[in-house]
């Protein structure tokens, strides 16, 4: 069977970014071809890449193209965002006005509202909850045997019996990760993805075309109250083994060229020797790359045999989720378990084997005050990594705090929570400097900002990336070093939150 998997065009506050690439429809095509289907990749962020002024239209026509190129029997769109979905709903309806192709879902918004989008979309068929290597292939089966009630067995799937609305719950995540095939890399042009990485921290000095995501586990077994991620993927860390993981990297950089890897697991050092594993390998087999662990480390595990082994390995930069300086608010609020000691032992570390850090911290928690804001910035001096973010709180439907948010009214933006299944509420990644969604009890939103702008002046700390600054300067040539300088100083530019944190590493 033909199957079309769709990844949505960027967003306008993605205009200016090269787009990500769609690591989940590789993982899906990797599991259909297993299976003896045929998958085509459509990605409509790489359409617009090439297409001036891309919009909607542009996109339903390459949608129709494709389907009439290809002739698919199942259409499935991957909705990682919300503010994707109204295009998909759009997409889907335009789709069944002259074809009856079964139209899936899945996605980090479908995963929340399963159920609401079946009700209110009658043009798609079917939303996959969370991981989706095993429904797809069951969708396929019912489409085969024209019987939808080959459904009725299957776990973490909404579907439709004679009209009614139908939600299997979960019953568990696949636990063994290396059942599931490399992702079918042959089935992108890696190109379409190439960007300018000038200023990145680059020891080694190689060419660096692209940062290849590779997922070396799944899930995350804390709970974070900003964080809803546990929708999708559930709290079972699962692994894969080390030699798998370094295989997919071999074949990137042997068939492709690839030399810098971005490990974008939840949380990729929760077991000492999975990350220990992965750099032996890639020692052993003398693999000559540069890689990061993009979503950050658990600092809880960061030691020095850790550090030295991913330095050993490859590893240039390393995010550290600091996430509050009030010991208070980060174990208690956010209920991330780490000790101020483990923050700073990460660090040095780190930087003892020659790995550049950056911060992540989060403000405007409603239990924030002038007091807790300052001890974030003080923590943050007295850390001295190279790079310090400090975000503006998000309150992402699924997480905690945004129920807590909406009961207490502290939300800063309209909306009817009965809606947001729609996916048209503006929680925008990449933020102005004043846009805040949560009014903290005891603060006032001048003080908010007052903060914002003292977080943004110590976002360099680094005098080596302050010199890389100067001499971008100097050639007049543009770099991601002097992107963070002009943020720094209030400069706003619609770049996508992935360059902003990769700036100047």
């Amino acid at each position: 069977m033909n199957v079309l998997l769709v990844s949505c065009k960027k967003l306008d506050w993605m205009q200016e970014s090269k787009g990500a690439i769609p690591l989940p429809l590789l993982y899906l095509a990797s599991v259909l071809k297993s299976k003896g289907h045929e998958p085509i990749i459509l990605d409509l962020s790489v359409k617009a890449r090439y297409t001036e002024n891309y919009n909607n239209m542009d996109a339903l026509r390459d949608i129709d193209a494709a389907i009439q190129q290809h002739d698919p029997s199942l259409i499935g769109f991957n909705c990682f965002v919300s503010q994707q979905f109204p295009f998909i709903m759009q997409a889907a309806e335009h789709i069944k006005t002259y074809t009856d192709i079964h139209i899936t879902l899945g996605g980090a918004h479908p995963s929340l509202f399963p159920v609401e989008i079946l009700e209110h979309c009658p043009a798609i068929d079917t939303v996959v909850i969370g991981e989706g290597e095993t429904q797809i292939i069951d969708i396929i089966n019912s489409i085969e045997k024209n019987n939808v009630h080959v459904l009725s067995s299957t776990q973490a799937l909404a579907w439709r019996s004679d009209s009614k609305v139908i939600k299997n719950d979960r019953v568990g995540f696949i636990k063994d990760l290396d059942s599931i095939p490399m992702p079918s890399w042959d089935l992108i042009n890696l190109e379409d993805y190439y960007g300018d990485h000038t200023g990145w921290h680059n020891p080694k000095g190689f060419d660096i075309k692209v940062s290849i995501p590779i997922l070396t586990s799944r899930s995350c077994p804390f709970s974070c109250n900003f964080c809803a991620c546990f929708t999708t993927m559930g709290r079972m860390f699962r692994v894969r083994s080390p030699y798998k993981v370094v295989d997919e990297i071999e074949y990137l950089n042997k068939e492709f060229g690839m030399n810098y890897f971005g490990f974008i697991d939840d949380i990729v050092n929760i077991r000492k020797d999975h990350i220990i594993g992965i750099c032996n390998e890639i020692i052993r087999r003398k693999l000559d790359i540069q890689f990061e662990p993009t979503c950050g480390l658990y600092l809880g595990k960061v030691d020095d045999d850790i550090a030295k082994a991913m330095a050993r390995a490859g590893c240039t930069f390393a995010r550290l989720p600091v996430e509050h300086g009030s010991d208070w608010i980060r174990t208690n609020v956010i209920g991330k378990k780490i000790s101020r000691e483990s923050i700073f032992k990460a660090q040095k570390v780190l930087k003892a084997n020659g790995i550049r850090t950056s911060t992540m911290s989060i403000m405007g928690f409603p239990e924030d005050t002038v007091e807790t804001l300052q001890e974030t910035y003080d923590l943050l001096i007295e850390l001295n990594a190279d790079l310090n973010y400090v975000f503006n709180l998000i309150p992402m439907p699924g997480s905690r705090v945004f129920e807590q948010a909406v009961n207490e009214g502290l939300l800063n933006v309209n909306f009817d929570i009965n809606s947001l299944w729609r996916g048209d509420v503006e929680l925008d990644p990449v933020q102005k400097d004043q846009q805040f969604y949560i009014k903290p009890k005891d603060m006032t939103f001048e003080e908010m900002a007052m903060f914002r702008q003292k977080f943004n002046q110590i976002r360099i700390l680094s005098d080596e990336i302050k010199e890389e600054i100067s001499k971008s300067n100097e050639t007049n040539k543009p770099s991601h070093s002097s992107l963070i300088n002009d943020l720094a100083n209030g400069v706003e530019s619609q770049v996508e939150s992935g360059m902003i944190l990769q700036a100047g590493r």
